[in-house]
């Protein structure tokens, strides 16, 4: 397995290396014309194993491409990344993956969105934005792309690739934002710019996982073999347990975010990628005054993030379940 710690600092054989540290992008160019492929990780500085897993594509896609090119921006989050923090910058305390399209007359950190955009979005075909634990929660194996019916051409490819990519669940959501200026999120705001995007996760509790970054790996070299970047032959590539053939399990449409209402302690009972009934128990709640009470899911689905337990400040969300409307969810 290739694993590269650490920010890349040198170049590598057919590939423009980063040359501004505060905006790690690394460009590999094939031999013949083809689409752009945009590879982003580190959006939330946490995300460790993501960044390791576009680090180490840098080094070994050179020499690889086929057709086109791949853009790999890692950590796109370098002051957070830096500062080893979960979600915001230290330059703003703002949290890059919710003030997507940016302004670039803004705060550092909306200004750096703007420049994702302009950089990253503005010169790709298709997207992805490598996401994983950061150490607060456990996320289970799925993708999330958006389907808000504005343009079907996109709406469709988002899902291809999230099948392509060969997660356990994809979420196709159609509850997302409509107009780019409220996007929000990466993968959002690319999708609103008419450039297919999914975010996706692999399974871990800590912002450090072998596992998690080679299915990382793994899925990157999935996805462009399909979009005949790469030659099918290397998405076969074998890193730590990355090599197993997952099939798709389930295709969702829409999201329940389940969150405290005060300040209190959490103590979760599920654990992520659980398929859940309503009525099932996914933990226990002690607010301030030292009530407790239980939250249980209102509705079957999927287990796709589970807060760690812990003091935490009101409103965190706890629980977010990937729901299939008016279906029962049992496997």
């Amino acid at each position: 397995m290739v694993a590269i710690a650490g920010l890349l600092q040198t170049s590598c054989t057919g590939s423009d290396a980063a040359l501004d540290p505060d905006f790690p992008l690394s460009i590999v160019v094939g031999d013949r014309p083809g689409p752009t492929v945009a590879l982003v990780a580190g959006v939330h500085g946490g995300k460790v194993a993501a960044v390791h897993a576009a680090e180490s594509l840098a080094v070994l896609l050179p020499g690889r491409i086929r057709t086109g090119r791949v853009l790999i921006l890692a950590p796109a989050n370098v002051a957070g990344f830096r500062a080893g923090l979960a979600q915001m910058s230290p330059l703003d305390s703002l949290n890059l993956n919710r003030i997507f399209p940016g302004d670039s007359a803004g705060t550092p950190t909306q200004r750096l969105a703007a420049r994702i955009m302009r950089d990253i979005v503005a010169k790709s075909d298709y997207l992805v934005d490598i996401h994983g634990s950061d150490g607060e929660e456990s996320v289970g194996s799925f993708a999330y792309a958006a389907r808000p019916g504005l343009n079907p051409r996109v709406d469709s490819l988002a899902r291809w690739m999230a099948e392509r990519w060969e997660v356990e669940s994809i979420v196709w959501d159609q509850g997302g934002p409509r107009l780019l200026a409220e996007s929000r999120f990466l993968q959002t705001a690319a999708h609103l710019s008419d450039v297919p995007a999914i975010t996706v996760f692999e399974p871990g509790a800590t912002q450090e996982s072998p596992v998690a970054t080679a299915r990382f790996v793994q899925g990157s070299l999935r996805l462009l073999a399909a979009l005949g970047v790469v030659d099918s032959g290397l998405a076969d590539w074998r890193g730590g347990r990355a090599g197993e053939n997952r099939n798709m399990r389930q295709v969702l449409d829409a999201r329940l975010v389940l969150s405290d209402s005060g300040a209190g302690r959490w103590q979760p009972r599920t654990r992520a990628d659980a398929w859940v009934s309503p009525g099932d128990l996914l933990g226990t709640w002690r607010n301030a005054a030292g009530q407790e009470s239980q939250l249980r899911a209102s509705r079957a689905g999927v287990v796709l993030h589970l807060r760690h337990g812990g003091e935490l400040p009101a409103r965190t969300p706890l629980v977010i379940l990937g729901l299939r409307q008016g279906d029962d969810l049992s496997p």
